[in-house]
């Protein structure tokens, strides 16, 4: 025990020994494990404490314990590898701002609000008396990124159509023991007029979205986590795919702003609006009409490449043409 504590640097708190290396420390005096095992601190707090102010902030803990013994998870919100998560106790109506049993258990009256955010725009917020969902834009931006994915997909299909018939030619060259050497190689036209692979440069409809709790407990005051977005797949992109990931991740952070509200305020009922309403109908700028003479043979196109149906087709053109 004497070679890992040090029986003459007694805490401050409590007077046990303290450890001789990676002790933490409040005004330059280190903590026993015992005390430092109570800190549930945000980042740089405990840094800046006097001693005093740390003996209260002990009695505060101290005087969580049975809240924190009788938490027991019923829910659990995870932002990402690495990146934590919120527990729920659903029964008791408490929170906890990690996964640790030694952080804090907050009640109802440490929430003041929450807001989940999408891209900085709020999905869903709530406080005592007020619980608001808010509609997201999510399938007009689809639309407008659907003409680049379709003509994406169609380049797509043409370069590994491509390649798939050079491989092809090549594999039937060596069969007939047909060699070319590298001067040869560069001249040969089909070498030259070789099909540049498409990049995928189409932007994902949503960055991120963002968990925002803003707390009136005497040590915590707010939390914030981001957790990501759904992606394209750049070999298959897919407006529907990724409608698919974006409901099933908006359902969850969905669950996640009910489950908070059952702890705010039970009684509350959930009020629904559009926050993008109000700005479309006075700043959107219309949308520019597609030119049939154009569209319609790259429609034709994505069609001839299996990348629309015959029947979205017709449904296409007859779009272009207003019939």
């Amino acid at each position: 025990m004497g070679l890992f504590t040090n029986n003459k640097k007694l805490c401050p708190i409590c007077g046990s020994p303290t450890p001789r290396l990676l002790a933490s420390a409040v005004e330059g005096q280190n903590l026993c494990k015992e005390c430092a095992a109570k800190i549930d601190l945000p980042d740089g707090v405990l840094n800046s404490m006097t001693l005093d102010e740390f003996r209260e902030y002990i009695n505060c803990y101290d005087a969580n314990k049975p809240l924190r013994d009788s938490f027991t998870e019923t829910y659990r919100y995870d932002f990402g590898f690495f990146k934590g998560s919120l527990l729920l106790d659903m029964d008791h109506q408490l929170l906890r701002l990690g996964v640790v049993d030694t952080a804090f258990a907050l009640e109802p009256s440490d929430i003041k609000s929450f807001r989940i955010l999408e891209d900085g725009e709020v999905l869903y917020e709530g406080e005592k008396g007020n619980f608001r969902s808010c509609k997201s834009d999510i399938k007009e931006r689809l639309n407008e990124l659907k003409p680049r994915i379709d003509e994406y997909r169609m380049l797509r299909h043409q370069y590994e159509m491509m390649e798939e018939m050079r491989r092809n030619m090549e594999d039937s060259r060596r069969d007939d023991n047909f060699r070319r050497d590298d001067n040869f190689r560069r001249d040969d036209p089909d070498y030259r007029d070789r099909m540049t692979e498409p990049d995928f440069n189409i932007p994902n409809p949503i960055e991120k979205f963002a968990v925002e709790i803003t707390l009136e407990h005497p040590y915590w005051k707010s939390f914030y986590k981001e957790t990501g977005a759904p992606k394209f797949n750049s070999d298959q992109p897919s407006t529907i795919d990724y409608l698919d990931d974006y409901t099933q991740k908006t359902e969850g952070l969905h669950a996640l702003a009910q489950n908070l509200m059952q702890i705010i305020d039970p009684q509350v009922q959930e009020q629904a609006r559009d926050l993008h309403a109000a700005t479309q109908s006075t700043q959107a700028a219309p949308v520019q009409a597609e030119d049939p003479t154009v569209a319609l043979p790259k429609y034709k196109a994505l069609m001839d490449a299996g990348v629309i149906t015959a029947e979205e087709f017709e449904a296409k053109k007859k779009q272009l043409l207003g019939l």
